[in-house]
């Protein structure tokens, strides 16, 4: 030990510590220690270029990074190695990638990487090119800290343990045994993760022969605990029938091919691993000292070369449905996906019937469940819920009925080709049906729902692309009431079709059964807005009194009625309470009134003509009533005693015209000579007063008696006076004598 390990720092007090000449001596100190220190640092290695740079080379080589190539290896990165090498106070090399860029360190990086290797050395240490493998210790990290945690247990500590001597045999066997325990299942649980079957293959009394190791009863015990653990791995592996998906996910054809590939490459590298000398040395002791753990165990390795012998050939009979399955993985429109379908059923049979392995029902089952959910995956990723949930509900409708006709032709083809196929085959086609459209049915049922979610959405919250459905509106005393109450009603859907979009990812999805609960209170919701729009249609037609109120009443809540569940009571008040029935009376009652009220008419016209026009204003009141009905009878619900109703008015209203016809012929034939005569006189006549002037002859006290007449008489009497203004105006302007010049021109003939 040198007089500087041993040296001590004399205490001083306190105010020497402060004065000058203490801190003069510190520092003298301080540089005396920092050249000591300088002084011991060895000096650094002088290579020559060649040897440098193969020692560079053999840690490129032995760099193990994902993905590395020989291009990533860049001048920065091979002058950090090269630094690390001349440096030998530098402990450890760090090779990674951060971001794209490779990077050789001595230093740790402080933050994240996906992989490291490292390179460690002892302190002050020299490397020669010659003696480099044997003296360098390196290795990788992963970001998996099962996979480096069996890293260091397996080749660092798991060798010293085993080669301890000192512990008591009982102790070391039982650490030793729980060790391979942990490094078995810890083994199997990191790369079960990945997908592989990797067998834990132990290192201790791989440097003893087999005869020596077998008389080692504790070694045997642990290693019969080795073999027990990989019985059961191979057992699982072996028994492993079904695909490695996620449960969550919707397994394809395709899926089921890839299964078997992943299958045959899983059962092909469990047979190399048996193929390990270390393994096969293992099974050779466990033989010598004729355990009762290594039949079984040579049984399954046997059972692995048949079963990668069924994984082969169901890969060849599989092989025929990869193209027509990747084809119809590529449709888009489920009016396409029925085109496909038979090749592939009909290329599932061929397997069926010759395939030696696949040839079971359960197989075939899966086969056509995997198709049956293509097409559901097909469906779904034609379906837009956000372009539904932006309001193009129509577009929406479309898409639903569309998916709902592929999945029905999906199943009536299946049913098709079955009842063939069992023709030719009786008895040969036994396949489990509902397990097979067990989803196809469900994804029905859920286009369904989400098409009464559409219809929802343009009834009651008048959520539509193509038309602007209008706001009801009613007047009245009562108006802003009914109004609030629909606002009210958009309201409560809007909050439950909230709830649907808040499910919008498990609205499709065949394996959430909790859409059945949201679509559940979403049809509660539902029930209480038709019951609050039951109680408004009969509010507000407690007010209506006429015809016209109740067709008005009607078109504001028309939106309401295309609801199937309301269709009942807006057919009633259609119908049998209200605008056909309220027309029916009224024309029942002008009936009445035409016959009860035959000689009654209006006190200012005379009996003729009052009586008339009391038909005539029955008449047009009945028309216009007929032709607000038969306008409004595009949109309204249809009455079944409709058409009787229109007939009876067409046969009072021609009653009507016939009575006023009647009338007045009647009139007429009452009329005195002296009226008749009157009625013949000519239009004009020469004037008494004025000489060889014309004057109208219509006496118009009399064009009362001429009323049905009246616009053709007065338009007769004003062209009448225009004539004659017009004559008279041209004779004022002329002389006697030019009067009698034109005389031929001016002689009017007035009878």
């Amino acid at each position: 030990m040198s007089d500087l390990d041993v040296r001590k720092r004399v205490k001083v007090t306190w105010s020497d510590d402060l004065s000058h000449n203490s801190e003069e001596d510190r520092e003298r100190e301080r540089q005396a220690q920092l050249e000591r220190e300088l002084a011991e640092q060895p000096v650094k290695p002088v290579y020559e270029p060649d040897e440098l740079q193969k020692l560079i080379t053999y840690i490129m080589k032995m760099t193990t990074l994902y993905d590395l190539r020989d291009e990533d290896w860049n001048d920065e990165a091979k002058k950090g190695i090269e630094e690390w090498l001349t440096e030998p106070k530098a402990l450890i090399l760090c090779v990674y990638f951060k971001a794209d860029k490779l990077k050789a360190s001595s230093d740790v990086p402080m933050s994240p990487v996906y992989d490291l290797t490292y390179f460690l050395r002892q302190p002050d240490y020299v490397f020669k090119a010659e003696t480099f493998h044997d003296d360098i210790v390196f290795g990788t990290f992963v970001d998996s800290v099962e996979a480096n945690l069996i890293q260091i247990l397996e080749l660092m500590y798991a060798p010293y343990f085993f080669a301890i001597t000192t512990w008591p045999d009982s102790v070391k066997s039982e650490f030793c045994s729980q060790l391979h325990t942990f490094l078995a299942k810890l083994t199997d649980m990191y790369y079960k993760m990945l997908g592989l079957t990797v067998l834990y293959i132990p290192r201790e009394g791989q440097q003893l022969s087999f005869e020596k190791a077998s008389t080692n009863r504790e070694l045997v015990k642990r290693l019969e605990g080795v073999v027990v653990y990989w019985t059961h791995q191979i057992k699982s592996c072996i028994e492993d029938q079904s695909s490695v998906a996620s449960q969550k996910e919707l397994l394809c054809p395709s899926d089921e091919y890839e299964f078997w590939v992943y299958r045959h490459e899983n059962l092909n590298a469990l047979a190399h691993q048996l193929q390990n000398p270390a393994v096969k040395h293992i099974t050779k002791i466990l033989v010598t000292t004729h355990s009762t753990f290594i039949h079984q165990f040579q049984s399954l390795c046997e059972e692995i070369m048949q079963k990668i012998k069924e994984a082969t050939s169901n890969i060849e009979y599989l092989q025929v449905i990869k193209q027509p399955c990747a084809i119809l993985e590529c449709v888009v429109d489920p009016d396409e996906i029925s085109n496909h379908i038979p090749t592939i059923i009909n290329l599932f049979r061929f397997i069926w019937m010759e395939s030696p392995f696949y040839n079971s029902e359960t197989r075939i089952t899966n086969l056509f469940k995997a198709l049956s959910n293509q097409i559901i995956i097909l469906c779904k990723n034609y379906i837009k819920l956000d372009e539904l949930f932006d309001g193009q509900t129509k577009k929406a409708l479309g898409e639903f009925t569309k998916c709902i006709d592929c999945c029905k032709k999906y199943r009536e083809i299946y049913d098709l080709m079955a009842e063939a196929h069992s023709e030719k085959n009786p008895g040969t086609w036994e396949l489990d049906t509902g397990s097979i459209f067990n989803y196809i049915d469900s994804f029905v049922q859920r286009c369904f729902d989400m098409l009464d979610v559409c219809n929802c959405m343009i009834i009651f919250a008048r959520i539509d692309e193509l038309e602007v459905i209008s706001k009801p509106m009613f007047g009245g005393a009562h108006g802003d009431q009914f109004e609030a109450k629909c606002d009210q009603i958009e309201h409560m859907f809007h909050d439950a079709l909230d709830n649907v979009k808040a499910v919008a990812t498990t609205i499709l999805d065949v394996q959430a059964p909790s859409w059945y609960d949201d679509i559940l209170q979403f049809r509660t919701v539902i029930k209480d807005i038709e019951i609050i729009i039951e109680n408004l249609v009969e509010t507000v037609f407690e007010g209506v009194n006429h015809v016209e109120e109740a067709v008005i009443a009607l078109f504001s809540l028309h939106n309401y009625s295309k609801r199937k569940n309301l269709k009942r009571i807006f057919k009633r008040k259609t119908a049998e309470l209200n605008v056909w029935a309220m027309f029916s009376d009224e024309v029942q009652e002008a009936k009445k009134e035409t016959v009860t009220s035959r000689g009654t008419y209006v006190a200012d016209l005379p009996s003729f003509a009052g009586r008339a026009a009391l038909l005539r204003v029955r008449r047009n009141r009945l028309a216009y009533l007929k032709k607000v009905l038969i306008d409004a009878s595009v949109w309204m619900m249809p009455c079944s005693n409709s058409e009787d109703v229109v007939m009876h008015v067409n046969r009072l209203m021609g009653a009507m015209d016939v009575a006023i016809r009647e009338l007045w012929i009647s009139w007429t034939h009452n009329l005195d000579e002296k009226c008749s005569a009157g009625l013949n006189k000519t239009l004009m006549r020469k004037s008494a007063e004025n000489p060889g002037l014309l004057e109208c002859n219509i006496d118009d006290c009399n064009m009362m008696q001429v009323y049905m007449k009246s616009k053709t008489v007065f338009y007769v009497y004003e062209s009448v006076l225009a004539v004659v203004k017009g004559y008279n105006k041209i004779l004022d302007s002329l002389s006697e004598e030019e009067r009698l010049l034109f005389k031929p021109l001016t002689l009017v003939r007035c009878n």
